[in-house]
C-alpha cells in the first residue's frame, strides 16, 4: 500500500516548528488544552507521548509512573481507562532540572485531565501535524502491542497523512507498520544511548556517523529519523536527505529535563536554532514553540 503524502516528509524551505508535548510553557504537557493552544498560536505541529492503560487504551502520557503528573503512586498500566480518566494532572508540576542543574516547577492555572489519543486526533489532527512517540519501557521491553493499537487509532481517525510515529524502540515501530503500512515511522536517537561504550569510543561521534550513514533507515525500512540536536551536523542532514529520508530534532528551549539528564547549554540558545535552520532539518521540537516560531519565521 502506498505511503500517504505527509508534510513531515516533503521538501520544505524552513523546518516545521513542533510543540514538544503541546505548549508546556502555557499548559500541562500532553493535554487537550495544550494542543488546542498550539492551534490558536498558529503552530503547524505538536509532539505527544503515548502509553497504554491496563485495558489497552492509548492515552497521551509521558511518564510510566503517575506520581509526578497526578500524585498517584500507580503506574499507567495498573489502571483501566475508566480509573485513569478520573485523575487530574496537577497545577504544579516538577519538570526536572534546568540547564544549571536546578529543580524546576511549572505552574498552571488549573488541573487538566489525561486525554485518549483518539480524542486528540479527533480534535486537532485536521489542524495540526502530529509526531506520536511510542514510549520505551525498559521494564516492559517485550510489550510491543502499543504499536498496533496506536496504528489502529490513527487509521480510525483517518490521520495517516497527518502524523508520524517515532520511538526509541524499533520493535514498536515494526508493529505499527505491520498494522498500517501507510504510516511514516522513524527511529529516535538520544545522544547518551552509546554512553555504555565510553571507554572504547566517542559516543556522540559514533552516533553522528550512524546517522550520516542512514544505516538505521535502511535496516528498518523507514523514511525518517528523529535525533537530538547535539548529534546533527552538516553532513548528517545532507546525507540523510540524499538517501530520500527526513530528519527532525529535539528539544530546544526545554523547561527542564524530567529524566535527570543534563541539558546541553546550546539547547537554550537562539544560535542553535539558527544553526539547525541553516542545516536544513525538517522539523524542530521545542518546549517554547512560540519563541521558536518567531525565530524560524
Amino acid at each position: 500500500m502506498k505511503l500517504a503524502h505527509n508534510p513531515f516528509l516533503t521538501g520544505k524551505k524552513m523546518p516545521i516548528v513542533v510543540g514538544h508535548r503541546g505548549v508546556p510553557k502555557l499548559h500541562q504537557e500532553n493535554t487537550l488544552a495544550g494542543f488546542q493552544r498550539a492551534v490558536s498560536l498558529g503552530l503547524h505541529a505538536v509532539e505527544l507521548d503515548v502509553r497504554l492503560t491496563k485495558d489497552k487504551k492509548a492515552v497521551c502520557l509521558h511518564d510510566h509512573n503517575l506520581r509526578r503528573l497526578t500524585g498517584s503512586s500507580f503506574d499507567v498500566d495498573d489502571l483501566t481507562w475508566d480509573q485513569l480518566s478520573r485523575l487530574r494532572i496537577k497545577r504544579e508540576l516538577p519538570m526536572g532540572i534546568d540547564e544549571h542543574g536546578q529543580q524546576v516547577i511549572a505552574r498552571y492555572e488549573r488541573e487538566e485531565r489525561i486525554p485518549l489519543l483518539a480524542e486528540v486526533l479527533h480534535e486537532v489532527a485536521a489542524k495540526l501535524l502530529v509526531n506520536i512517540e511510542l514510549k520505551l519501557d525498559v521494564a516492559r521491553l517485550w510489550a510491543t502491542e502499543i504499536g498496533a493499537i496506536t496504528a489502529q487509532v490513527i487509521a480510525d481517525a483517518r490521520a495517516e497523512h497527518r502524523v508520524i510515529v517515532t520511538s526509541f524502540d524499533p520493535r514498536k515501530l515494526a508493529r505499527a507498520v505491520q498494522k498500517e503500512s501507510r504510516l511514516a515511522v522513524g527511529f529516535c536517537f538520544d545522544d547518551t544511548m552509546l554512553n555504555f561504550a565510553k571507554p572504547v569510543l566517542h559516543p556522540r561521534r559514533m552516533l553522528s556517523r550512524i546517522l550520516e550513514s542512514n544505516f538505521v533507515n535502511r535496516l528498518l525500512g523507514t523514511r525518517l529519523v528523529g535525533a537530538e540536536h547535539t548529534l546533527i551536523g552538516h553532513k548528517t542532514v545532507e546525507r540523510v536527505h540524499a538517501a530520500g529520508a527526513a530528519i527532525g530534532t529535539h528539544t530546544l528551549f526545554p523547561i527542564g529535563s524530567t529524566t535527570g539528564k543534563p541539558i546541553d547549554p546550546s539547547a537554550m540558545t537562539e544560535a542553535e536554532a539558527f544553526r539547525l535552520v541553516e542545516l536544513g532539518v525538517d522539523w524542530i521540537e521545542s518546549d517554547d514553540p512560540e519563541r521558536l516560531q518567531k525565530l524560524v519565521a
